[in-house]
């Protein structure tokens, strides 16, 4: 078996010698062509003003965000009560965020101006589910503007911060009466999932 084995290998080494002469001689020959398509860069470059762009937009949905559960907090009680100071706050953080990514790219921020609507917030229900929508709406806007980012730095700050405002989801689906394994809607969470 061993002597066949090694009579064998000369000619299975030959036979892919050839084959990969064969493979390498098709498709040369001719002109090498690249297509690029308008509005986006090669690999590795960062094009600073159309990430400030995106990012003044979600600037503007997190300043919105804050602005809502500052009016809505007064009235807030139970578990929203509880945990709208909290995500207000860590709202602020990720506003910090953006605006030392806008400070890494050289562009200035310039967001624009949206309100939430917070009105008809009559039971400790619908103010769960208030700061649910809200904070859906922010992570499937924010899920939007990663995939058009070319910075990685601009990338990575709003990845962290959609990865924050998942764990909120958690907590209100827990606080709107979802059990432990109801909580975590979706493995990969986009904003899109239904308040329990």
């Amino acid at each position: 078996m061993r002597g066949g084995a090694a009579r064998r290998a000369p000619w299975i080494l030959a036979l892919c010698l050839a084959l990969s002469l064969v493979l390498g001689a098709c498709g040369g020959g001719g002109e090498k062509t690249t297509t690029v398509t308008a509005g986006k860069t090669a690999a590795g470059e960062i094009d600073e003003e159309a990430d400030a762009g995106i990012l003044d937009e979600i600037l503007t949905r997190q300043t919105a965000a804050i602005a809502a559960f500052q009016r809505t907090r007064p009235r807030l009680g139970g578990s929203a009560g509880a945990l709208a100071p909290l995500f207000q706050t860590q709202e602020q953080e990720h506003v910090d965020g953006l605006l030392k990514v806008f400070r890494a790219l050289g562009e200035k921020a310039e967001p624009g101006e949206e309100t939430i609507e917070a009105e008809g917030l009559k039971t400790p229900a619908d103010q769960l589910l208030f700061l649910y929508e809200t904070e859906a709406a922010t992570i499937q806007a924010e899920i939007s503007a990663i995939a058009s980012l070319s910075s990685p730095t601009a990338r990575s700050s709003l990845a962290s911060t959609v990865a924050n405002q998942a764990q909120h989801l958690v907590l209100l689906r827990r606080a709107l009466g979802a059990g432990v394994a109801e909580s975590v809607p979706f493995p990969f969470e986009n904003g899109t999932a239904a308040a329990p």
